[in-house]
């Protein structure tokens, strides 16, 4: 998340006087300086995302204070306020990339909206370069795997198949299969950055979506030597949901129980059906839970594991991109529903989704 801190630079103290009131009160941080040397003496102390600049102050005026960014703190966003604007100025100013160009008097709403985009625009692109730096981490591992299997199914020298080819083709498939599940994430983070996050209900077999997730992970399952217990006593056989997503949703849960969880005991899913005062949504609703032992997880880290690159903290330094439960968490709240995280006794940890049994229509995150 970037910080939400702002430095206003204006030789006019009443305007930074009122911009600092002003932007406090929408939630920003903010830092005042009022001549553009004070402004540069900041800078070079600490960067800020946004700065509020105006261009014609005595002595450093705000070019030099644009120049001084673009040289130092590039990713830094200028937004010009001036009351005497003119095409140099303007032209200038955007040579040195500002990215807004306001002219005096302004409402503050006008001002406040181009900061708004500002911090928009700088979240975005931290998403981008986070998720991409990230997502290559992840995908080398498994991708390495498939080619280096791939490989060996067939001896380049006689033609002959391996005799553990079929273990081979097991392996790749799941490491493939985890590079989807990564690619998946990714473009599902990519519609809730840009609130396209959208839904499509249908009446959906539990049982059936169940079987096809034991099926992908059974190979990772056996992999790391757990088993797969499924509880559906309680749970309806049917519900309306949006199966891709859900099913995405359960399948960044095992795959999270697996990487963090200890063998000893078998992964648990439950599925129940919560009347309106049992559901944390107040309406009848369907729970998909995931349950398994993890004693190494930190309860404090799960308050806000489900926030964007968040991670349930362990002692066991497995590395992750942390974007499964922030996609998640979209798709419960795009079913009008919600995804929870506790600590149970004995070292257990529990991931649930909770959904209502008649969602609105189609919705987006």
């Amino acid at each position: 998340m970037i910080d939400r801190c702002v430095l206003i630079i204006d030789d006019e103290k009443r305007i930074t006087d009122s911009l600092t009131d002003l932007l406090s009160a929408e939630d920003y941080s903010v830092e005042a300086a009022n001549s553009g040397a004070d402004g540069i003496a900041i800078l070079e102390q600490r960067s800020f995302p946004v700065v509020v600049t105006d261009l014609r102050m005595q002595g450093i005026d705000g070019l030099n204070v644009i120049r001084h960014i673009h040289a130092n703190q590039p990713k830094t966003l200028v937004i010009v306020i001036t009351g005497y604007a003119s095409t140099e100025s303007a032209i200038e100013a955007l040579h040195y990339q500002a990215f807004d160009y306001i002219q005096k008097p302004f409402d503050f709403s006008h001002l406040k909206a181009s900061i708004d985009r500002a911090f928009h625009k700088l979240e975005v692109d931290q998403l981008r370069e986070d998720t991409a730096a990230m997502i290559t981490h992840d995908i080398k591992v498994p991708l390495t795997s498939v080619l280096g299997f791939a490989s060996l199914m067939v001896d380049k020298k006689t033609g002959r198949v391996h005799p553990q080819a079929a273990q081979f083709a097991e392996k790749i498939r799941s490491n493939a299969q985890r590079i989807l599940a990564l690619v998946d994430n990714y473009l599902a983070s990519c519609r809730i950055e840009a609130d396209n996050l959208v839904i499509d209900p249908s009446r959906t077999r539990l049982a059936d979506m169940i079987e096809d997730l034991r099926e992908i992970m059974s190979h990772e399952l056996d992999l790391r030597g757990f088993t797969l217990q499924v509880d559906e006593d309680s749970g309806p056989a049917e519900a309306t949901l949006d199966e891709t997503y859900v099913f995405r949703a359960l399948s960044n849960f095992l795959q999270n129980a697996i990487k963090y969880g200890d063998s000893s005991e078998p992964i648990v899913l439950k599925v129940a059906e919560l009347k309106a005062d049992e559901s944390p949504i107040e309406k009848p609703s369907l729970r998909l839970e995931v349950i398994n032992l993890a004693p190494g997880i930190d309860p404090e880290s799960l308050k806000d594991v489900f926030g964007r690159f968040k991670r349930a903290a362990t002692g066991s330094g497995i590395e992750g991109s942390g974007i499964g439960p922030y996609v998640v968490d979209a798709v419960a709240r795009a079913h009008g529903g919600k995804a929870e995280a506790h600590c149970l006794d004995g070292g257990r940890v529990s991931f649930s989704i909770i959904l209502p049994l008649e969602p609105e229509p189609a919705g987006s995150a």
